[in-house]
């Protein structure tokens, strides 16, 4: 059985583990957020979070049947934060939100 993989954020605070039967854990929340669920109002949202950079690729689901447009992050500022917007006109709704960031062979 292989040992637990866990990522820290160099001040020694688990970020995130991937464990046997337990998959891809994430810790949310905090300024430097790599995961979480924002809310849309008007069918968009801001995201402040100081882990986004203009690689970032952001993964973006939909947590309720009120949101039912395609959703899309149509700003981002490295360092700061990205926008979600959805294409439906006025949603209202929770909207999952994971970075991860490309690497190169040999991560």
């Amino acid at each position: 059985m292989a040992l637990p993989v866990r990522a820290t954020d160099g001040g020694g605070i688990v970020t995130a583990s991937v464990q046997a039967n337990k998959g891809l854990r994430v810790l949310e929340g905090g300024t430097a957020a790599t995961a979480g669920v924002a809310t849309l109002a008007s069918s968009t949202v801001v995201v402040n979070t100081t882990a986004v950079t203009a690689n970032s690729r952001i993964f973006l689901t939909a947590q309720s049947n009120a949101v039912t447009g395609a959703l899309r992050v149509s700003a981002r500022t490295a360092g700061t934060s990205f926008t979600i917007t959805s294409s439906g006109s006025t949603e209202a709704g929770p909207v999952a939100w994971m970075i991860v960031e490309p690497g190169t062979a040999g991560i």
